[in-house]
């Protein structure tokens, strides 16, 4: 098959095009696996060098994903919270109400419990709508039950585990997915360079901090600069909104973290919880501290009056433990409305039959498109439920421009953060319908609360789906044009939703406490850009006539962006200054209008209150 890069052909659409036809099409997306199996089989084993049988004592963490019966009464009752015309509009389902009228059989669950049971495995929690159940066991009774073997594997000095031909079981068990039989998949947070301080060349502009030759102005924001630039009234700053952090390990230092950065900029102290996943036990790790930095104090940063702050946090980044962070905070009756994820891999491609790796990105396992967890089988359904319930997650789409992070091993693609990888596939769980993607852009201010200049930034990730059909409120959106690379005749779902400040990782971005010091623009990334979202939609959100706000905010984003963009969103198509072209995240370039790389562009707060508050 032809390698991408030597096809010699340039733009979006002939790339894709390129890439439809080095895929073997096996049936429309999101196909029901046939009977008895799911499609979990991570594509190109052969590629790395097996180990042998894994011990059989060996514990697997699962998550087991049951399919609910009704996906398209779900999506029908979603539109509806959204119009005006309709009996259900801003009538949003607690998570029992939801279990209720959308949840799996009590029965069915029944069955999968016991058939789970019976072959030696414990189940642990299950979800409030029955289909997402935690699973573990030993290897030796995994594969008696699935009837597949599982190996060690190791490729480019990384050790995994991955079962070697796709699960099976009874027809007349509603399995959908299963999470966990491979442990080479997992989340990644982006990279972090922090804040750099730099000479100062005067180009005619007033900025914060300092310059570079022939770039402009770099240095950090501030919460005030961002509150006037976003237009945020002085009486909305989330009053009544909760907010949350989706996470894992340690939390302890996080808020201590916080804290500091609240005293810093004279904020009031948000209330923080922290709640943890049934089964967990191990919150040692500290590894992504500036991450959990980053987003704590991002989102409450502009809503520093939101009731309280809570940090979903599970053991790790394994695929079966971010699995169920997301179940958590839907299943939370009490939680908050709103919840930042600022992690992701790339999304999975179900319906395809398995990607030659040397096609298009020469990874060893390619496992970017390959099934081996199809985590996003299983977050599609959690993020759903979210949106029925009426809330948001607010994802970044990445910090590798319009590719994706490959694959994690040394080596091989950058894991996430600051190279385009050329492989044209988004970021999950942003590239998922019932998630709002959120995109990044570099903005000089006066330190005044005064926009200088915002343009897209080259790294923020974004583009077209490949598989997802373009959701009901994408419909008739200008400049979402792609198709989906399996039907050319269906338009495919586009990322970004909407934008805010990501910084450049080179100086620009948001001031925060990191490791407890002070960094001026220590806050970078589009991992910056998804929680300063949650912040300004919590404000957006404490207008609203109820506590339950204004729901799944695309459905709002959407129908603003459409009747009236510039009230709304300030439209992100300025140059690059260091290029003098309009800015790009490698194929999609920001455009007037809605883009791929920064949706409508950034939010101006009362313009949205002042709409929704007319529907």
């Amino acid at each position: 098959m032809p390698k991408l890069h030597a096809l010699g052909l340039k733009g979006p659409a002939a790339i894709l095009t390129a890439l439809a036809a080095t895929l073997v099409w096996a049936g429309p997306a999101h196909a029901d696996a046939p009977s008895g199996t799911t499609a979990n089989l991570l594509p190109g084993l052969s590629q790395a060098t097996d180990l042998g049988p894994v011990a059989s004592s060996t514990p697997l963490d699962l998550v087991v994903t049951l399919a609910r019966p009704d996906a398209a009464g779900e999506r029908a009752y979603i539109a509806a919270t959204a119009d005006p015309g309709s009996p259900q509009y801003r009538h949003f389902l607690t998570p029992a109400q939801f279990a209720q009228r959308f949840g799996v059989p009590d029965a069915e669950v029944a069955k999968v419990r016991d058939f789970l049971s019976a072959g030696g495995l414990t189940v642990g929690h299950v979800s409030t709508a029955g289909d997402q159940l935690s699973v573990r066991g030993s290897a030796a009774d995994v594969e008696a039950l699935f009837r597949t073997a599982v190996h060690s594997f190791s490729a480019q000095g990384k050790r995994f585990v991955a079962n070697l031909s796709a699960p099976s079981f009874p027809s007349d068990l509603p399995i959908a997915n299963i999470v966990g039989l491979e442990t080479l998949t997992s989340f990644t947070v982006p990279h972090h360079a922090g804040g750099q301080q730099s000479t100062c060349l005067p180009l005619g502009v007033t900025c914060t901090d300092t310059c570079l030759p022939a770039v402009g102005c770099t240095g950090g924001t501030t919460p005030a600069d961002l509150a006037g630039v976003y237009q945020r009234p002085a009486s909305a700053r989330g009053a009544g909104q909760g907010l949350a952090v989706l996470g894992e390990g340690q939390s302890d230092d996080v808020i201590a973290d916080l804290r500091a950065f609240e005293q810093h900029f004279g904020l009031s102290q948000v209330p923080v919880t922290v709640k943890h996943p049934a089964g967990d036990t191990d919150f040692s790790d500290d590894s992504g501290r500036p991450e959990w930095d980053i987003d704590t104090q991002a989102s409450s940063a502009l809503a520093d009056q939101a009731s309280g702050l809570t940090l979903y946090f599970g053991t790790d980044l394994s695929d079966a433990d971010v699995a169920r962070v997301f179940s958590m905070f839907t299943d939370d009756a009490d939680g908050p409305m709103q919840a930042s994820a600022s992690y992701g891999e790339c999304e999975s491609l179900p319906g395809v039959s398995s990607l030659v790796s040397t096609t298009i990105a020469q990874t060893p396992l390619g496992d970017y498109v390959g099934l081996g967890n199809d985590m996003d089988a299983t977050l599609d359904q959690i993020t759903r439920q979210a949106a029925a319930e009426g809330k948001t997650i607010f994802a970044s789409t990445g910090d590798n421009g319009s590719s994706c992070p490959v694959v994690a091993l040394p080596g091989i693609g950058s894991a996430n953060g600051l190279l385009n990888e050329g492989v044209p596939v988004t970021n999950s769980p942003a590239s998922l319908p019932y998630v709002t993607a959120v995109g990044g852009t570099v903005l000089y201010t006066d330190g005044h609360g005064h926009r200088v200049r915002e343009y897209g930034w080259t790294h923020s990730g974004g583009g077209d789906t490949l598989v997802t059909p373009a959701p009901d409120y994408q419909q008739g959106v200008s400049g979402l044009s792609l198709p989906c690379v399996t039907d050319p005749g269906v338009t495919c779902r586009g990322i970004a939703d909407v934008a805010a400040q990501s910084g450049d990782a080179l100086g620009n971005g948001f001031d925060i406490v990191m490791d407890g010091t002070y960094t001026d623009a220590g806050g970078s990334g589009t991992s910056l850009s998804a929680p300063l979202l949650q912040g300004l939609w919590a404000d957006v959100q404490s207008a609203a006539p109820t506590s339950g706000g204004w729901g799944f905010a695309n459905e709002s984003l959407y129908r603003a962006g459409k009747a009236d963009q510039s009230a709304s969103f300030f439209d992100v198509s300025s140059f690059d200054p260091t290029t003098g072209v309009p800015s790009s995240n490698g194929l999609y370039p920001t455009l007037p209008g809605w883009d791929y790389v920064t949706g409508w562009g950034t939010p101006k707060v009362d313009g949205l209150i002042g709409f929704l508050q007319q529907q």
